[in-house]
């Protein structure tokens, strides 16, 4: 059997082996830290809800998608399924407080308005902002919070985020 530690190729290819596995080792923190970074300066520097783990990062994303979706086809009945009562909504320096389904549906037209459901429909999940309040669509003008593992609700609505 040849010995590998007198051959000279053999002595070549194990230091460019240990090189190549230095610079993988040394380079890859470096890597994911820019590919983090990149995410979010690719969000104006804000923070996303990335920062609350990737679980919740996860199930957040997941409610906004089925949130766009109520909001595109309209659908009042599934968006009234996905508010946490009472609703806080603020409207021209109003504080109101819906306390119950039939008033959301009854109020709908003036709590989903038109600056409402673009800020929903026009938010990229890639930079959906969270924080410990839990997460933002648009400028503001809509929260929602975790109530329970996975189960996301709307708790605020805020029309006064999207006036200038």
């Amino acid at each position: 059997m040849p010995r590998f530690d007198r051959n000279p190729r053999s002595r070549l290819f194990r230091l460019a082996l240990v090189q190549t596995v230095l610079v993988v080792v040394c380079a890859a923190p470096g890597l994911l830290e820019a590919q983090a970074a990149s995410g979010t300066q690719a969000c104006g520097g804000n923070s996303t809800v990335d920062i609350l783990g990737a679980k919740t990062a996860m199930s957040a994303r997941a409610f906004l998608a089925q949130l766009q979706a109520a909001v595109q086809s309209n659908n009042e009945e599934q968006i009234e399924g996905m508010i946490s009562y009472p609703l806080l909504v603020l409207r021209s320096g109003k504080r109101t407080r819906i306390r119950q389904k039939q008033a959301f549906l009854a109020s709908y037209g003036q709590i989903f308005t038109t600056p409402i459901r673009d800020a929903i429909l026009h938010q990229t999940a890639q930079c959906l902002f969270g924080n410990s309040s839990g997460a933002m669509a648009g400028s503001g003008e809509v929260w929602f919070r975790e109530q329970a593992p996975g189960q996301w609700k709307i708790i605020t609505i805020n029309e006064s985020a999207s006036q200038p």
